[in-house]
């Protein structure tokens, strides 16, 4: 295959694996979801002229290859023909994060500069009354019923003005083109757009089949609207959870429990948090998931009671998976739970949390602290440094945003792309990645260095404490560490008897005996998505108030 043949494919990745399973799979349920109260589907052929149809009348009213085009709909039928048409348009979807709040989005948006704009009633009610990038958007399209402001039209009606079983003409795509903005969730640092190309796309969907063992005609239970599309895109069954996705870790267990019986499901993704929410109901209310064959946890560090307390509850034959990676490069590495079990040791000990090897294809390299990964600042075995990867899976920069691209990106003398993910970490002697925190929210004490999720992880053994936080308060270098204490109880007041016990735990372990300072601050300040990213920066003015 020749340079040109490479760069150039018929459509964009997820398009053309829709189209080959609406062949390949015709009479396969793509699609099951709820609509006032009654279960709907879409077979993949079904799936598949939607998309068409959708095709067309987007292109119709001028929707153009290359327009960025802003996709607010939930996770569904609707969301799944928006996002395959604007991929075989070549018109990139910007994708942005529902629950980082109202000035969060605006702000992501003013730097997409949309030319276009698809979402629900709600989201374009909020577009009107806030302004949204509204000198660059000139095409505002609405999905589902609801009021919408002046000037925005119906996406329903624009299909009936075309012909259901016309195939859309699917245009030449280059690999290198954009196919998608996804902007980072903004939860440990500003929110970043990070351009996703088509080939990056579709070596993403490749990867996470491979790694996974992912078959087509398996049945998927997707809890975040991104594995939704992938899980599409590799020929299963997406059943879509009657949940709040801005929220899945609030999702009631006994709903996805029931999903899982009612419709055999294989394959389930969730969040450390919602796991965790789910182990415990299912072991209080002695549930059982019989049939799942795998679980796909991501976006935080796994906990190893968790996944114990969740073993439990499922097949002996289940595989709980942990792949590791980023908006920006996703996945990176992949551990599965019996080997992150055989670590426990070593976390309780201070030594991060284990994810496991590299992928195939991909290169992790640990710098020296504030440095690119280039020959003497990579440091040593066992060193712990900061996390850079490069890969067919990382992307290639960040929309409109230089300061970022200069921050994150490398390129060294080979001519290889590395990303610098922002987290710290180490590399064992097998190869193994330890995860030890993010690189904003370590500790610069004047004895040195603490890192957040590896202290962390020492203390939240304790079987009264659901989760602690490290912290740092006073002037970079001179930091003094507190640990933030979240209790089982949630009583919200100090126990001298727990803060003596979580001392005699921290003393046998270098780093962990420096904490002398503790606190009960309240409830953690999470992230909305996974309900498990911790506002430190928040937590530490919680903490400095209540100490002083």
């Amino acid at each position: 295959m020749t340079t040109v043949e490479r760069e150039l494919t018929p459509t964009a990745g997820a398009a053309t694996r829709l189209r080959r399973f609406a062949l390949e799979r015709p009479d396969q349920v793509a699609v099951r979801e709820l609509d006032h109260g009654r279960w709907q589907q879409r077979t993949f052929r079904e799936l598949d002229q939607l998309v068409d149809l959708t095709c067309h009348a987007l292109t119709r009213h001028g929707i153009r290859r290359g327009m960025r085009t802003v996709l607010m709909v939930p996770p569904g039928r609707e969301f799944l023909a928006c996002a395959f048409a604007l991929l075989r348009i070549g018109a990139p979807p910007v994708m942005v994060d529902p629950g980082m709040g109202i000035s969060g989005l605006g702000s992501c948006l003013k730097r997409a500069a949309p030319e276009a704009f698809i979402g629900i009633a709600r989201a374009h009610r909020a577009r009107a009354l806030l302004g949204w990038s509204r000198s660059t958007i000139r095409h505002r399209i609405s999905v589902g019923g609801g009021w919408n402001p002046p000037f925005t039209r119906s996406l329903e009606q624009w299909r009936q003005g075309c012909e259901l079983a016309v195939p859309y003409q699917e245009q030449v795509l280059e690999n290198r083109e954009t196919a998608a903005i996804l902007f980072t969730s903004g939860s440990t640092g500003p929110a970043k757009g990070a351009i996703s190309h088509h080939g990056l796309i579709d070596q993403q969907i490749e990867l996470i089949g491979r790694i996974h063992g992912i078959e087509a005609g398996e049945v998927d239970l997707p809890t975040f609207p991104l594995f939704g599309l992938f899980s599409v895109a590799l020929g299963m069954t997406t059943i879509i959870p009657d949940i709040d996705f801005t929220r899945p870790a609030d999702a009631d267990p006994a709903h996805l429990l029931d999903l899982i019986d009612q419709f055999d499901v294989t394959s389930m993704f969730a969040s450390p948090a919602l796991l965790g929410n789910l182990a415990r109901y299912m072991k209080t209310k002695s549930r059982h998931a019989d049939r799942l064959r795998r679980v796909i946890s991501a976006g935080a560090p796994a906990r190893h009671d968790e996944i114990d307390q969740l073993l439990a509850s499922l097949p002996s034959d289940v595989r709980i998976e942990t792949p590791y990676g980023a908006t920006e490069a996703m996945p990176l590495c992949l551990i599965d739970h019996r080997e992150f079990l055989a670590t426990r040791e070593q976390t309780d000990h201070g030594e991060g949390v284990c994810v496991g090897k590299p992928i195939s294809g991909i290169q992790i390299r640990i710098s020296a602290i504030d440095r690119p990964p280039d020959g003497d600042d990579c440091v040593t075995e066992g060193t712990a440094g900061e996390i850079w990867a490069s890969g067919p899976v990382v992307s290639r920069g960040y929309l409109e945003d230089p300061a970022a691209d200069q921050q994150h990106k490398y390129v060294d003398e080979a001519g290889i792309l590395w990303h610098r993910t922002g987290d710290l970490g180490c590399i064992d002697t097998p190869g193994r990645l330890w995860f030890r925190g993010r690189r904003s929210q370590m500790v610069q004490t004047s004895a040195g260095d603490l890192h957040s999720v590896a202290i962390e992880r020492v203390f939240d053994v304790h079987p009264g404490v659901l989760r602690t936080a490290l912290v740092g308060c006073g002037p970079i270098g001179q930091q003094i560490p507190i640990l933030c204490i979240e209790p089982l109880d949630d009583s919200g007041h100090p126990h001298p008897a727990l803060i003596e016990e979580l001392k005699a735990l921290g003393s046998t372990v270098s780093g962990a005996d420096r904490i002398e300072r503790f606190c009960f601050p309240g409830p953690f300040p999470v992230d909305i998505r996974h309900n498990a990213k911790i506002d430190r920066s928040s937590l530490a003015h919680r903490a400095a108030g209540i100490l002083s």
